[in-house]
């Protein structure tokens, strides 16, 4: 009796053992590739809201398992209608968007302060950005892809929701705000549906949901992603970032279909230097697969974590959370892993987004006034401090001063704001300087240029504007001037060569405003104009150019 006791003993050892053994993936990890983030995750091209976006529909299609209809027929206008709604919503958002309040002002976006990425996704158009906006990594940046750029449907609509999120988010609270558009081109149609918002306590909210389908030739299309996003995505006072990114990716054609429910909770450790020193990845996929009149399913999870720069990876806490049962090992190892790999696409896609968001001044910014005009060898004091633009707190950073031109900037960096520098001028009239401030810290990274002068640029004015023509001396180009002639135009500087201008006069009682800049070129003028006549008001807008002769400004005077 005993024998038989311990044989089923032993019998039921045998059964556990086996149980545990199976679903488990076949590779040593259970993300395939993850050796290679690191080599991925720092030569991403940039992605350019004015251009197409991605398609996240797209992207999913292209997933679909063997077995589905001829589906490529469709794909490029279910990928139009996408980019032409998210084109909608862009539009949208910058009309909507309190512009008095927001630092990134779009227009401004294409023209980076951080410099230009040599890496970019082009459009179908080809058009690409002139600087950097947002950052995507791809790790063939010389290869022409299509407009999602090969990247995975996960890393799509996670580079989307997250652009969304970091480039039109105010930094100021407001009220969530809804946003729908309907586009079709082709044989396809999208609905999409938007929401962002900012809480008191600095928090970003953001949903987006894609839903598009098609039909051709008796070849038929769906797919339904949305995305969402929760969580501190600006690095606290002791740098760290922590949110949520959750999505669903679903296809289906022709009764094949898959659908992924990914979650990844992000945390990652910000460095003084405004750099990720660590990040964690908490993710859960859940996996559907429908094919050939069979539907599984598998939910898995794990934590991943990184070093710098991505490296040094660990994996711990895997488990299978949930399987239908009809779930067989060559189901797992096509769905478990490839499910994982997705939820941690999303949650570094969005951490990319963030960390190029804080390292590109939208988080902190500098806060210091330019010297302007100043008398020749004079010093002048500049307060230098670092605030939050969310809530306009001090961030404490350090400060680097490059100087170009004339003559000295003291010192050279401040190792914690706030600070104090000193500018000398040159001791010669005309001379002028610009000196870059780059400031870091675990709350992010800025960038703030400031000018000085010392004044004396004088110059001979003259020229035609169309029917106007004008002649004059700027003495000294610094301060207001007039130049007279068939109107009369008046310059007033923000600085030594800018500022705005109008003018009036003339036979038609003509007149307007507008900015000027001098250099090299000449004066250049972009104005809205205005003539009077009996038949009424005509107004229309212009640039042209002027002639602009350097002279002594000693010889002012006598002009």
């Amino acid at each position: 009796m005993k024998n038989g006791k311990m044989i089923l003993f032993i019998a039921l050892l045998v059964i556990v053992s086996l149980s545990c053994n199976f679903l488990l993936p076949t590779s040593q990890s259970h993300i395939p590739g993850i050796n290679n983030i690191s080599q991925s995750a720092i030569n991403l091209p940039v992605l350019d809201p004015e251009a197409p976006l991605p398609s996240p529909g797209a992207a999913q299609l292209r997933t679909l398992p063997a077995g589905g209809s001829d589906i490529s027929t469709l794909i490029g206008d279910l990928e139009a209608a996408e980019q032409a709604a998210m084109k909608a919503v862009v539009a949208d958002l910058k009309a909507q968007m309190p512009v008095s309040n927001f630092p990134l002002k779009h227009a401004s976006l294409s023209a980076s302060p951080f410099g230009t990425s040599a890496f970019m996704i082009p459009s179908p158009s080809k058009h690409l950005a002139n600087g950097e906006v947002f950052l995507l990594r791809y790790y063939q940046s010389d290869v022409i892809y299509q407009a999602d750029g090969g990247l995975s449907a996960a890393s799509v609509i996670g580079f989307i929701s997250s652009m969304f999120t970091d480039i039109f988010n105010i930094p100021v609270a407001f009220p969530t705000k809804s946003f729908t558009q309907t586009e079709t081109k082709g044989d396809a149609t999208t609905n999409m549906n938007m929401e962002i918002g900012r809480s008191e306590d600095g928090s970003n909210h953001f949903g987006l949901g894609l839903k598009s389908d098609g039909a051709k030739n008796g070849v038929s299309v769906k797919t339904d992603l949305s995305a969402t996003i929760d969580g501190q995505r600006c690095p606290t006072a002791e740098g760290q970032v922590s949110f949520s990114i959750k999505a669903r990716l679903g296809s289906e054609s022709g009764g094949t279909g898959i659908t992924q429910d990914l979650t990844t909770f992000v945390r990652a450790l910000v460095n003084d230097d405004a750099e990720i020193a660590s990040s964690t990845f908490d993710v859960i996929q859940g996996t559907t697969q429908v094919k050939g009149g069979r539907q599984v399913y598998v939910e898995t999870g794990e934590t991943i974590k990184f070093g710098t720069n991505y490296t040094g990876f660990k994996e711990s806490n895997w488990r299978v959370d949930q399987k239908t049962d009809n779930a067989t090992q060559e189901d797992f190892n096509n769905l478990e892993s490839a499910g994982l790999k997705a939820a941690l696409d999303l949650g570094l896609a969005s951490l990319i987004s963030a960390e190029h968001s804080w390292q590109s001044g939208g988080c902190t910014k500098i806060v210091a006034a330019s010297p302007g005009t100043v008398q020749p060898g004079s010093t002048t004091a500049i307060p230098v401090n670092v605030i939050s633009t969310f809530d306009g707190s001090n961030a404490p950073s350090k400060i680097k001063v490059a100087l170009t031109g004339a003559e000295s900037i003291d010192p050279t960096s401040l190792t914690k704001t706030p600070g104090t520098l000193s500018y000398t001028a040159s001791n010669e009239n005309g001379k002028s300087a610009t000196i870059l401030l780059t400031a870091a810290s675990k709350r992010g990274k800025a960038k703030l240029e400031l000018t000085a002068n010392t004044g004396g640029t004088a110059y001979h004015i003259f020229g035609s504007l169309g029917d106007f023509t004008q002649d004059g001396y700027a003495c000294p180009a610094t301060k207001s001037f007039t130049i007279p002639g068939t109107v009369n135009m008046k310059f007033t500087p923000t600085d030594g060569n800018s500022g705005s201008v109008t003018y009036s006069g003339g036979p038609f009682g003509a007149y307007g405003d507008g900015s000027y800049t001098i250099g090299d070129g000449g004066v250049k003028l972009t104005i809205h104009g205005c003539i009077v006549s009996s038949s009424g008001t005509f107004c229309n807008d212009g640039a042209g150019t002027l002639t602009a002769t350097p002279i002594d400004p000693a010889t002012c005077v006598s002009q």
